[in-house]
């Protein structure tokens, strides 16, 4: 299940790692607040890459949308990075790892 995110406003927003969580959190729409929020959510173990945004565009305009599924995309990619290199290592050994974390990570 990808997080949900719904912006509440310009500066908040709704923030889930499922559709029928009743309860979604609020928190600011910042990069620290959201890697935070990930780092709490996944509990050391990979999260599903991706997310779901509602979008209103009473609330915020198409690039305050595409700003706050930038941050989030970033700060999910960051903490799956250690799981995504293990699988490389895993499966196309260290050289092969190394040259595709620098690529994408770097």
């Amino acid at each position: 299940m990808p997080i949900c995110v719904k912006p509440i406003s310009k500066y908040e927003i709704e923030i889930s790692y499922d559709h029928d969580d009743p309860t979604p959190e609020v928190i600011p729409a910042t990069n620290k607040a959201i890697r935070e929020w990930v780092e709490n959510i996944g509990g050391g173990n990979e999260i599903e890459p991706g997310y779901f945004m509602e979008t209103d565009f009473a609330v915020l305009s198409c690039g305050g949308h595409d700003v706050i599924g930038n941050l989030i995309a970033a700060a999910v990619n960051e903490y799956n990075r250690p799981h995504t290199v293990a699988f490389w290592r895993h499966h196309h050994g260290e050289e092969v790892a190394a040259r595709l974390e620098k690529k994408y990570f770097n």
